[in-house]
């Protein structure tokens, strides 16, 4: 029995020490459970610049001249010249037609020119006599007026046949198809035995390769913000050393300059064509690329890392640290340049924003920040563009 009554007082303060301790541990539990843990961040401090405004639009590589290559004179196609995607240049041949026709039709013209020539020549060796006779007084003056009029009209009968010396001449030559310009075929090149109709049948088509056209749109408010910023006249704004970004990223090697506008707007946007040379053949009719104008310097300006900006609502967010804890901020953004995008409005040079980690925080939660420097992100940047090309070559 004595030892039935201490086993029992055993198991009793063991289950009293058991149960200490599990109400300890829970309570230690539910302290840090309301404890919430700090998030880390990345953070940076806005700088002001005299700042390249970048502005890019989308735009479409087009040739300045695309026309169809139509003969002048009928015929059926007898030699050709070339292939479709061929470069040539003005003047070259491009085909040959029949010549047979126009080989007689010069022939027949210059026999009439000769008959014509030689009445001509006697007509004016008989009014040559008849002015020595007329000074004589050997002959009237009206059979003198008669032989200079007949001569008049052989001189006429001369040059008319002449003309028509030339006109056969000149269709003969045109039988030779040759490029208006310089340029490339397109790949609707017809072939040797067809029919060509004079001004009707397309034997290829040529478009002009340099200098090359680069067509895009401009929106409303772009061209608003343009027009406010420089007198009233937005194109202008744009500048003369316009480049272009391919689709591989790379700019393109040349400058252009702004050579058309359309006078109306069409759905919002403003159309204008822009000119670049292409020495090297290397832009393509129906190329997609995109129209960069930095000319513009914004003096003094706000920049931010563009990735930074968060977009709710329509409207651009920044994070910003205030107190150790997350705050955000409205801003109005400008143009762009490089990795950074220009403030107008909402932030100043004191403030803290984060530029990697929001997605983790929310409003009024903790942080623990850590500033980067702009040389960092600027090696960042450059590394992902780096990375992003290698992994393109092995693809």
């Amino acid at each position: 029995m004595r030892y039935k009554k201490f086993a029992a007082a055993v198991m009793a303060a063991g289950f009293l020490l058991s149960g200490g301790v599990f109400l300890g541990g829970c309570g230690s539990s539910q302290q840090a459970a309301g404890q919430k843990q700090a998030i880390k961040v990345t953070t940076f401090k806005p700088f002001k610049s005299d700042t390249p405004i970048m502005r890019e639009y989308t735009g479409s590589i087009m040739a300045l001249q695309e026309v169809p290559v139509r003969a002048k004179v009928s015929g059926t196609v007898m030699e050709k010249y070339i292939t479709g995607g061929q470069q040539v240049t003005e003047g070259q041949p491009l085909y040959r037609l029949d010549t047979r026709n126009y080989n007689s039709q010069l022939a027949n013209a210059q026999a009439q020119a000769a008959q014509a020539a030689a009445n001509y020549e006697n007509a004016a060796t008989d009014l040559a006599r008849y002015d020595q006779l007329i000074a004589a007084g050997a002959i009237s003056q009206k059979v003198y007026d008669n032989q200079k009029a007949a001569a008049d009209a052989y001189k006429g009968a001369m040059d008319a046949a002449q003309a028509q010396v030339d006109i056969a001449s000149t269709n003969l030559s045109d039988t030779i198809v040759t490029a208006p310009f310089n340029g490339k075929l397109s790949m609707d090149d017809v072939n040797i035995g067809t029919f060509a109709t004079a001004g009707t049948t397309s034997l290829v088509t040529i478009s002009s390769s340099d200098p090359i056209y680069v067509q895009f749109d401009m929106s409303e408010n772009e061209y608003l913000a343009l027009n406010k910023s420089h007198d009233g006249n937005g194109t202008a704004g744009l500048g003369n050393n316009l480049k272009i970004r391919l689709s591989d990223g790379s700019i393109y090697g040349y400058t252009g300059k702004i050579v058309q506008v359309n006078p109306n707007m069409n759905g919002g946007q403003l159309s204008m064509k822009a000119a670049f040379p292409n020495p090297d053949n290397l832009l393509v009719p129906g190329m997609y690329a995109s129209v960069v104008s930095d000319n513009e310097i914004a003096k003094g300006s706000l920049l931010i890392p563009t990735k930074a900006l968060v977009q709710l609502l329509n409207k651009d967010i920044v994070d910003v640290v205030a107190d150790g804890k997350i705050a955000q901020k409205p801003v109005k953004v400008g143009g762009t340049y490089g990795i950074y995008t220009i403030i107008e409005s909402g932030l100043d040079e004191n403030d803290v924003i984060v530029v990697d980690g929001q997605n983790k925080v929310q409003v009024g939660q903790a942080v623990d920040p850590e500033e980067t420097s702009k040389d960092k992100l600027e090696q960042d940047a450059r590394d992902s563009v780096q990375g992003q090309s290698g992994t393109a070559a092995k693809q």
